[in-house]
């Protein structure tokens, strides 16, 4: 065994970092030519399209860079590719013991067992710590030299392959190349507003909407005295159910807009009557819309943009780097926006007080290029996806070391 995987044994504190070593001494080498591997992303969706979207964007990834080796999606919801309009020809399905999402691996399985993988990557990992036993029930030959995993944005349960999201060891954002159709939806000028809803996220949904509200209607009410803002339904449910809402909502516009409309599918309605002045649209009618359609949405609305969510954020950093973006912090998302905060850097979005707006912020400017420069997966993975298929393809190599550590905890 040579001294270098001596050494690098010796620095470890965990067990679990033994089988790390090998591609860890390959990350410094030009990518090898070896045999055709087949790389299986394994799926297993918890809610919503964005574990979707993170694996089929890993999938364009691997087969722009390594169009040589078969790269296969293995999912528990192939019909949540295909409502995002995928071709899921070639994707295998994975069926399930309970539910088709945020299921452990141990009650995953194939009704027919497809050809070997020779390295198979876990995307994302969410909720849990991966356990290689649960998931040997799965595929009995995997082992932590060919199996790997892929964190949500600054995942919160580690060890992961690949921890993605921003600050000290993160990966970078999944950014991609858009081009954006300019939709037919609504007339310019609007702002957007794309958060989650009271009271799955407390109180702080709707303060951070009214924060939102106050900034906008101050920074732009001069320049458009009629302005549209697209909002969810749940916002003008929200309004229209609760007085103490309603109030601070007309609170926070007053000074600015004094007439309010809302519209929903059922049509157009007065909501605060301000007889005369600048008037406000909320329009509840337009959102959802397909992914390709809310890219187009964000593209063209107003500097100021209120968002939550992995996917939602990186469509716009990847579309529309010119916006100003405020950011809805989930609970178990601090460490994500408490790095952008420090990294691109952004004072106000690692403060729930201002981080879905504020009127200190009305002026600022924001230059995010040098940050997603630097936070660029295409960049920081590709190195470490070359260094684990350099592995794969030396693995004789380091045979004795894998043998000695895969039986070592069976003696």
């Amino acid at each position: 065994m040579n001294k270098e995987i001596i050494k690098l044994v010796k620095s470890k504190k965990y067990y679990e970092e033994l089988y790390d070593i090998p591609w860890q001494l390959q990350g410094n080498t030009e990518l090898t030519e070896g045999k055709k591997l087949r790389i299986a992303l394994i799926n297993v969706p918890c809610g919503g399209f964005g574990d979707i979207i993170v694996c089929q964007t890993f999938y364009e990834y691997l087969k722009s860079w390594y169009p040589q080796h078969d790269i296969i999606i293995c999912t528990t919801t192939p019909e949540k590719f295909k409502k995002l309009g995928i071709n899921t020809k070639g994707y295998k399905k994975i069926h399930v013991y309970g539910d088709s999402e945020c299921e452990l691996y141990n009650l995953l399985y194939f009704k027919q067992q497809p050809k070997k993988f020779d390295i198979m990557i876990c995307i994302p990992i969410i909720n849990y710590q991966f356990n290689i036993r649960q998931f040997q029930k799965f595929i009995p030959y995997a082992n932590l030299f060919n199996t790997f995993t892929m964190s949500e944005y600054n995942g919160y349960i580690p060890p992961y392959t690949f921890p993605i999201g921003v600050g000290p060891g993160q990966l970078g954002l999944f950014l991609t190349d858009q081009k954006v159709k300019k939709h037919t939806l609504v007339e310019g000028p609007y702002a957007l507003v794309y958060i989650q809803p009271s009271p799955d996220w407390g109180v702080h949904s709707r303060s951070c909407f009214l924060k939102y509200m106050q900034m906008i209607s101050k920074k732009y009410y001069q320049r458009y005295p009629l302005f549209q803002v697209v909002v969810q339904q749940w916002i003008i449910d929200s309004l229209n159910e609760s007085v103490n809402f309603k109030h601070n909502f007309k609170k926070a516009l007053q000074p600015y807009y004094t007439n309010v409309y809302i519209q929903s599918g059922d049509g157009q309605d007065i909501f605060i009557d301000g007889l005369g002045g600048n008037s406000l649209i909320l329009r509840g009618d337009i959102l959802p819309k397909p992914r390709p359609e809310f890219i187009s949405l964000m593209k063209y609305s107003v500097e100021d943009i209120l968002l939550t969510g992995d996917q939602s954020i990186t469509d716009c950093f990847s579309a529309c780097s010119n916006k100003r973006v405020w950011y809805q912090i989930a609970p178990w998302k601090t460490d994500f926006a408490d790095n952008m905060a420090k990294y691109i850097p952004d004072k106000f979005i690692d403060n729930f007080r201002t981080t879905c707006g504020t009127l200190k912020g009305i002026k600022q400017k924001m230059n995010y290029k040098p940050f997603l420069k630097e936070y660029d997966f295409r960049r920081l993975g590709k190195i470490r996806m070359n260094a684990i298929l350099n592995f794969v393809n030396n693995q004789d190599e380091y045979r004795e070391y894998m043998d000695i550590i895969l039986h070592s905890r069976n003696k």
